[in-house]
């Protein structure tokens, strides 16, 4: 039986906001682990994943995840809190596709740089670098700390051969970049949406 990849997306990361009230149950953690066995057969997964955030109390969020979603997914990429990703992709006429995580830098034209990290006043920072000739759009989400939702954000044009900066002001655990496009500057779409 294949799985909706934003179903089983969607089901580990309750279960996360669930590990956050406290352990899960022994039923619980068994669901999970059968989730996570059946995600991990369709896509590339994460493994030993370590989130350290100051939440909003000034506590420290500290967690090592065993598996977590891959970054790459069939219809968007994930980025989580403290990481640096270096992603290659094919242009397919006006759009990206192919994504694929690399371990470093080997084809820079086609290799997007992407990093959420946390200031120390807690703030948090996306920077997305575009190698390509033409300007990027994408549909953006983030998912605060403190909520199992992902919450639908503004996102700018990241530049052709430049960089684009998003932040929040509060701790968010993951972003997730959907709907990779180019757009033509000349015809002012330029609109951070």
């Amino acid at each position: 039986m294949r799985f909706s990849m934003l179903v089983i997306a969607v089901g580990l990361w309750m279960a996360f906001s669930s590990a956050i009230a406290g352990e899960p149950s022994l039923s619980a953690q068994a669901n999970n682990q059968k989730t996570m066995e059946e995600m991990c057969r369709e896509t590339v997964c994460q493994h030993n994943v370590h989130v350290l955030l100051k939440q909003k109390d000034g506590a420290m969020f500290d967690r090592t995840f065993d598996v977590m979603p891959g970054a790459v997914q069939p219809h968007w990429l994930a980025i989580l809190a403290g990481q640096t990703l270096y992603i290659e992709a094919d242009k397919t006429n006006d759009r990206l596709t192919d994504f694929r995580v690399v371990e470093a830098v080997t084809h820079p034209e086609k290799t997007l740089i992407v990093t959420l990290h946390q200031s120390d006043d807690g703030s948090m920072l996306l920077k997305v670098t575009n190698p390509f000739s033409q300007s990027l759009k994408f549909n953006m989400g983030m998912m605060p700390l403190d909520s199992d939702k992902l919450l639908k954000t503004s996102s700018c044009p990241v530049m052709a051969g430049g960089s684009s900066f998003e932040s929040w002001p509060e701790p968010v655990f993951q972003v997730v970049l959907g709907n990779a496009r180019f757009i033509d500057a000349d015809k002012g779409q330029v609109a951070c949406d």
